[in-house]
Parts: structure tokens; C-alpha cells; sequence
């Protein structure tokens, strides 16, 4: 079995499926990424059956070549905004080879995509057999798009859950020490202006305070605020021993298309705060049971839900850990490789 994947910057939750289908479905697998203009410093791990091309170094023709010399049986394309990939994907359908296309973006039944929706129509079938969608929003983008129900799959993204999983089994017997926690891009877009005017808004703080973990423009701004601690971008090995200090995470994005962050912290067991407009709150956050949505962009809002975390007892707050631990655990690694592989099963 030979697969490949035509892939956008690599991130640590790709590592998992990747070393699934290597070695449960027993491929070869050929995983051209970009490496420049990264979003993160993240670092890539060797993994056995698995051979990285850096995106830098081809031009279109190279991708032809290389898919003439491996003959894949299947190709992932996380994107269609990548135009290299698109003359390779239109080679590899002209010759029955199945092409399934990533989709992240939540249907949001907007004037531009209303009117895109038609021309991709005709557009996507000259490139994609299938779409592997992140969840239920980027399903209804699917259908408007014009594939059918058998031409669509989950489980576009998973954690690392065998990582996060432990964190949960400790922290069950664990003391609450009150402290939320944020992890990500230190940008506007990820709402972290609006996470510390809602902080600033909580009178009575109950001993709670807030880290933030990333980099970005806004990294200084805040390393003065009282009650919030700023620390630098950490790979996921380290950060994984770094969130058992915590016991809440917050993601307030003012846009997020998915976010597979609240999967891993829910596999954790951490109880979750997310706004309505990150699309993998509807799949691992209930509110009132694994957490809290708040709507976009109301910081009032995100402080109400703040305090009803501070307020819970400490057999709610396992009450809530666990029913988010429970939630994290339906996407696997190993149910996102069978998503894909089922398309040529």
C-alpha cells in the first residue's frame, strides 16, 4: 500500500496518523509538507514508513514525477488553495486513483460561499474523488459543494490521545489548583484581547489565574497583567508534562475553523470554554457537562462562563472533567486512518 499525502505545514496531532497507517495499515507512506513560512517552529519525528519532501524543493512537474515513481493507491490533499498540488491531483483522478481532499472550513452560509458553491461543483471534479471533513459544519460545506454522502468521511483531524489520555488518570485524583490555561497563536484573530478583558471584569477571582503558551505579536503585551503569566511556544513533548498544572482550558478564537487543541485537552480531561465560532467546540463541548461555549466576541459572556467554572465544587468540576475526557476519546488516530483507508476498502 502506498499512499500519498500532499500536505500543508505539519503539525504534532498529523504524527499519530501518520504512524497508524504505517503501521496498522501497513503503507508506505510519501508526505510532501511545507517548510517555509511556518506558522509554528514545530519539528517534525522520523517515523518508520514514512518519507518527508520538503514543498520548497518542487516545482510542478516534480510532483508528476514523483507520483509516477511511487504509483500511490491513494493521495490526501489537505487543501485546494495549494495550486502545485492541483496538476498532480487532476493526473492521478485521469487515472482512477483515488484523491481525497481536506476540509476545515465550516459552512457558514455566507454570500461568498453561496456563490462559489456552483463553480466548485464543476471545479473539485476534476481534481477530488472525496472530502474528509473536520465535523458536522464542514459536512453541510460538503453537500453544498455538490458530494455525495458516500463520497464524504470523518475524523479529518485527531489529537495524539494515547498522549493526553494519562493527564485525565492523574488528575482525577488530583487537587484543583485554579488555574486556567490558553495554548496557541498569541494573535487578535485567537481572541486574546478579549480573554483578558474578561479576566480584567471578575471582581472576586477565587485564587484562579491564567497562563497563555504560545508566540506571537501580542506575546508582550500582557507579560505585566496581574494573575496571567505569558510562556514561550513549547514542542509537544514538553507541553504535555506542562498542562497537568492546569485544570481549565479557554479558547475564545474570534475565528476558528475547527481546533484540534480542544480535542487533546479534552482527552486531558480538562473542562473547556470555547466560543460558538471554533468549529470542534460543537463536538466536544456541552455546555453545563464538558464545559462552556460562550458567543463570539462578548467578553461578558466569556466571563460569565469563567465564573461558572471558579463556582463549581470540587465533585462538579470531576463530574466535568470526566465528561470531557469521555468526549475527547471518540476521535482516535486510529478512527481518522480508517476514515481514509475506507475510501479504497
Amino acid at each position: 500500500m502506498t499512499i500519498l499525502y500532499l500536505y500543508a505545514e505539519l503539525m504534532g496531532y498529523n504524527i499519530p496518523v501518520l504512524q497508524e497507517l504505517s503501521t496498522s495499515h501497513n503503507a508506505q507512506v510519501y508526505v510532501v509538507h511545507w517548510d517555509k513560512k511556518k506558522l509554528t517552529p514545530y519539528k517534525a519525528p522520523q517515523i518508520d514508513g514514512v518519507t518527508y519532501y520538503n514543498r520548497s524543493e518542487f516545482e510542478r512537474n516534480d510532483f508528476i514525477e514523483l507520483a509516477q515513481k511511487i504509483n500511490p493507491d491513494i493521495v490526501y490533499v489537505p487543501n485546494w488553495y495549494d495550486k502545485g498540488y492541483l496538476p498532480v491531483c487532476k493526473f492521478l483522478r485521469d487515472k482512477n486513483v483515488p484523491v481525497v481532499a481536506g476540509l476545515d472550513n465550516q459552512w457558514s452560509g455566507s454570500l461568498k460561499q453561496w456563490l462559489g458553491c456552483a463553480y466548485m461543483r464543476l471545479y473539485l471534479r476534476n481534481f477530488f474523488s472525496h472530502l474528509w471533513v473536520a465535523g458536522p459544519s464542514q459536512y453541510e460545506f460538503a453537500r453544498r459543494l455538490g458530494f455525495s454522502k458516500n463520497k464524504i468521511i470523518f475524523d479529518f483531524y485527531s489529537a495524539d490521545v494515547d498522549k493526553f489520555k494519562p493527564i485525565y488518570q492523574e488528575k482525577v485524583l488530583a487537587h484543583n489548583p485554579k488555574k486556567f490555561l490558553f495554548v496557541g497563536r498569541l494573535e487578535p484573530v485567537k481572541g486574546i484581547d478579549l480573554l483578558l478583558e474578561a479576566w480584567r471584569h471578575i471582581s472576586d477571582k477565587k485564587d484562579w489565574d491564567i497562563t497563555l503558551i504560545g508566540s506571537g505579536s501580542l506575546k508582550s503585551q500582557f507579560k505585566d497583567e496581574l494573575g496571567v503569566t505569558v510562556k514561550d511556544f513549547m514542542q509537544p513533548e514538553k507541553l504535555v508534562e506542562e498542562i497537568r498544572n492546569y485544570d481549565c482550558f479557554i479558547l475564545p478564537s474570534i475565528y476558528e475553523p475547527y481546533g484540534v487543541v480542544l480535542h487533546e485537552f479534552a482527552t486531558a480531561g480538562m473542562p473547556i470554554i470555547a466560543s460558538d465560532t471554533c468549529g470542534a467546540s460543537s463536538i466536544f463541548v456541552i455546555s453545563g457537562h464538558s464545559g462552556y461555549q460562550f458567543k463570539s466576541g462578548n467578553a461578558l459572556d466569556l466571563k460569565d462562563k469563567m465564573e461558572r467554572i471558579m463556582q463549581l465544587n470540587e465533585d462538579e468540576f470531576n463530574d466535568m472533567r470526566r465528561n470531557a475526557h469521555f468526549k475527547g476519546m471518540k476521535i482516535t488516530a486510529q478512527t481518522s486512518a480508517a476514515q481514509f483507508m475506507s475510501v479504497i476498502y
